[in-house]
C-alpha cells in the first residue's frame, strides 16, 4: 500500500470498497490529523482506541497507521463509533465521538435495506451505486461539528508494545504468548485449552 496515497485512497485500498462507515472513519481521522497536528504513524508514536469493530476503523489503521500488529490498536467492544487518538509526541490526545443522528439520512436507510439483502437486481445494484455516490457527497462535505462532537481528553500513554517469549501449550501442542498463558497443574496451557479444561485459574 502506497503511503503516498491521498488519506481517502488509503482507506479505500485498505478496505476493499466505499461504504459510509469506512467515510465516518476517513473525516475521524482526518479530524484527528488536524486537531494533533499529526501524520501517519510509523513505530507507536500514535495510539488509537476505538469502540466499534465497524468499517470505520479501517480507515483508522490506514490513514494514521494504528494496527493490531503494533499494538498500538486497542479495542474497546462498546459498540460506538467512538476513536480517542493520542500522540506520544505531543503528549495529547483527542475523543472523537460521532453524533447521534447525524447520518440519518433518508438515503442511508435506503441504503441500509439493499445491503441486508443477499442477492440484487440489476435495478437495485444500479440503485445501491447511486446511493454510495450521494452518501459519499453528504458525509465527506459535512462540516466537521455536524458530524461529530470532540474533546482533549486525559490520556495515560501506554508502553510500546513488548515482544513476549512463546511457550508450549501442554494440550493442544501449539504456541501461545506468555503473557496469554495459564500456568495449571496440567502445566502450561493456552486460552482455549484451559477453558475446555473448566477454565482452570492461571498462575
Amino acid at each position: 500500500m502506497c503511503k503516498n496515497m491521498p488519506p481517502l485512497e488509503l482507506a479505500i485500498q485498505f478496505h476493499g470498497h466505499v461504504c459510509p462507515g469506512l467515510l465516518i472513519g476517513v473525516r475521524a481521522a482526518e479530524l484527528a490529523q488536524k486537531h494533533l497536528d499529526i501524520t501517519q504513524d510509523y513505530d507507536e508514536e500514535l495510539i488509537a482506541i476505538v469502540e466499534t469493530d465497524s468499517c470505520g476503523v479501517d480507515a483508522i489503521q490506514a490513514i494514521l497507521g494504528c494496527t493490531f500488529g503494533k499494538g498500538n490498536l486497542i479495542f474497546n467492544d462498546y459498540g460506538k463509533n467512538v476513536y480517542t487518538i493520542a500522540s506520544r509526541e505531543k503528549g495529547r490526545a483527542v475523543r472523537i465521538a460521532q453524533r447521534f443522528g447525524a447520518t440519518a439520512f433518508r438515503e442511508s436507510e435506503r441504503f441500509r435495506q439493499l445491503n441486508r439483502k443477499d442477492s440484487l437486481s440489476e435495478e437495485e445494484a444500479a440503485e445501491k451505486e447511486n446511493l454510495i455516490g450521494v452518501l459519499f457527497e453528504k458525509i465527506m462535505t459535512m462540516p466537521p461539528d455536524e458530524l461529530f462532537a470532540w474533546e482533549d481528553v486525559e490520556f495515560k500513554v501506554p508502553d510500546k508494545a513488548q515482544i513476549h517469549a512463546t511457550l508450549q501449550c501442554a494440550d493442544c501442542g501449539e504456541g501461545v504468548m506468555e503473557t496469554r498463558s495459564h500456568n495449571t497443574e496440567a502445566g502450561i496451557l493456552c486460552t482455549p485449552c484451559c477453558q475446555k479444561r473448566g477454565g482452570e485459574a492461571g498462575v
